[in-house]
């Protein structure tokens, strides 16, 4: 779980490191009591359920059940790995970083990582040098009839590759190794296994940076009239490149929020759209590049504001890909308006034909993501007829229904009842039948709960007494966690340590909103007097509990024992387990 990470330095770094700190570079938070609570950044929800303990230097979302210290938030917030969240944090607090130790797989991976990054880089410098020292090549005509500026094709460091044979070439002699050309996805194999090709070869490079302005992949689009080159050719995944979760200028964007100077985000379709929304000073637009939006993507747009703008392209893919989006968006929590520009196919060619400030007046005028839902859809229906108002009804009322509240449901009724002319009170009954069929269709079945689960209840507690100094580690509690399930693993653990924090854990754990460790970590205690008398009975009721099924045990087999001398030892024991029983009981 360390990563080859010596723990004694993890130790070191977490007693430097605090959670509160980092997490408010990321969210705003709002002390409460002995925790800073905000709303959570990894699933939708308008009342904070995430919550954060300083003593404890953790975090847990009561909504969706996440958890974990300082280097799992920082892993969620950032999708790093966590040596990377290690790294990041040494950074922050200006520590020399570690050197990985033990892990050999590890070291191998964070190695091959490294390398690619410099692959990458070797090769976006000797792509936007080709762009630049070949002014007359296919692809810089091509950017000067889609009038990008000097300083764009330098901020975003567009390049080009002018064959398939340069490339693989320059990184050889470099000194970069085939296996590692091949994990960054710059380079494929020849079909006879023999040669190294330019995996864009002849095409327009648009680099694709992280959050951290390392680049992680390209885009590049075809400049010339071939039936063997599509339009656009993608990264595919890579140990640095993941599309579900990479947006296009979403480094620079980061950046306006580091500087306090980001409200909304405004999402665009392709990379010409991103970079013209950037060249008239418009620098709060990413782009999703032609694919839909993922949770993941959502998730980090979270991280850096809460309100976004839709403006995609007008054409039918477009418009569905806005649909898709605003379920995306909304699910984790964004307020989200739509733009439907008018005149343009997409922002690059508005901006061309109206202008910067005809292309701000369309963002400002941008409506509510509900009421475009419903005006548009209402667009596919002649409403002057009662079977296809009979539809429009029902598709509008299933996604009323899915609002969170009853007062937003009322205010987009109203524009139905404005669009359909059918009373308020028609749509609200039909809206309650609605929503009961889509709860029911949703509910989870109920869980049986646990014969025993008085005996996790208790070992919970116990656990939590000594992890959180509630109660003293050299009593002995070994009788009560001599198995192998979760409980007395984490018990054998805190033993053999002597001293550990619930932020270590995380570390040494698979902490997951469903285990029994969970639990432990977020245990809230009663009173001390109260908790005294209840930690005392919860020692009795294990140790009876235990003896009690020892005690079956023992009954069963003596049922099936062969020889007497076998019956006579297991009657025994249990007379012994009964006496033990009834003194545990007085």
């Amino acid at each position: 779980m360390t990563s080859g990470i010596n723990p004694a330095f993890l130790d070191e770094l977490r007693s430097k490191v605090d959670i509160v700190d980092v997490a408010s570079r990321y969210m705003t938070l709002t002390r409460r009591g002995g925790s800073f609570w905000a709303c959570c950044p990894f699933h939708s929800e308008k009342t904070p359920s995430f919550s954060i303990k300083q003593d404890g230097q953790f975090f847990k979302c009561f909504g969706c059940g996440e958890s974990g210290n300082v280097f799992s938030l920082l892993r969620k917030l950032e999708n790093i790995d966590f040596i990377t969240a290690v790294e990041m944090l040494c950074k922050m607090y200006n520590i020399e970083p570690p050197k990985q130790e033990d892990n050999a797989e590890a070291v191998a991976r964070k190695k091959q990582r490294d390398n690619i990054y410099k692959i990458l880089k070797s090769a976006t410098e000797f792509y936007h040098n080709n762009l630049i020292n070949n002014p007359n090549s296919l692809q810089a005509k091509y950017l000067n009839t889609r009038k990008l500026s000097q300083d764009m094709i330098e901020k975003f460091q567009i390049g080009a590759s002018l064959n398939y044979d340069d490339l693989p070439q320059h990184l050889l002699k470099l000194g970069y190794k085939r296996e590692d050309m091949l994990a960054a996805g710059v380079v494929g194999k020849n079909s006879n296994n023999d040669g190294l090709y330019d995996f864009y070869g002849k095409r327009l490079i648009f680099p694709i940076f992280n959050g951290f302005g390392d680049v992680v992949g390209y885009s590049g689009r075809s400049v010339e009239q071939s039936p063997d080159h599509t339009k656009y050719k993608n990264t595919t995944q890579t140990p640095v490149f993941n599309k579900s979760e990479i947006l296009f200028a979403y480094n620079f964007v980061r950046e306006l929020k580091k500087s306090h100077m980001l409200d909304t985000i405004i999402i665009v379709e392709g990379h010409i759209d991103a970079i013209a929304c950037h060249q008239v000073g418009i620098t709060n637009t990413i782009a999703c590049m032609g694919t839909a939006l993922t949770t993941q993507h959502a998730r980090k747009i979270k991280q850096l504001a809460d309100n976004v703008i839709l403006c995609l392209d007008g054409d039918s893919a477009g418009k569905n890909a806005t649909y898709k989006a605003i379920d995306v968006l909304k699910e984790v929590g964004l307020n989200v308006r739509v733009v439907r520009l008018m005149g343009a196919k997409d922002p690059d060619e508005y901006i061309k034909k109206f202008g910067k400030d005809a292309l701000l007046e369309e963002l400002n005028k941008a409506i509510d993501c509900v009421d475009f839902v419903l005006t548009d859809s209402a667009k596919k229906y002649d409403l002057t007829k009662n079977n296809d108002k009979t539809k429009y009804l029902t598709e509008a009322l299933n996604y009323i229904s899915k609002l969170s509240t009853e007062a937003e449901q009322e205010v987009y009724l109203n524009l139905v009842h404005q669009l359909v002319k059918v009373p308020m009170d028609a749509l609200r009954k039909s809206l309650k039948g609605s929503a009961t069929v889509i709860r029911k269709a949703n509910e989870p079945e109920k869980e049986d709960t646990p014969s025993n689960k008085f005996l996790y209840d208790s070992k919970i507690m116990i656990l939590a007494s000594i992890i959180f100094k509630k109660a003293d580690l050299e009593q002995d509690f070994a009788t009560l966690f001599s198995g192998e399930d979760e409980l007395s693993q984490l018990y054998k653990f805190v033993k053999s340590k002597g001293d550990v924090t619930a932020s270590c854990l995380f570390d040494n754990f698979e902490v997951t909103k469903d285990s029994l460790i969970d639990k432990v970590i977020n245990y809230q205690f009663p009173a001390d007097d109260v908790f005294a008398v209840m930690l005392k009975d919860a020692v009795k009721r294990v140790k009876i509990y235990l003896l009690e099924q020892e005690k079956v045990k023992c009954q069963a087999s003596m049922a099936i024992a062969l020889t007497d001398d076998e019956r006579l030892k297991y009657l025994k024991r249990i007379q012994e387990l009964t006496i033990l029983i009834n003194k545990e009981k007085m």
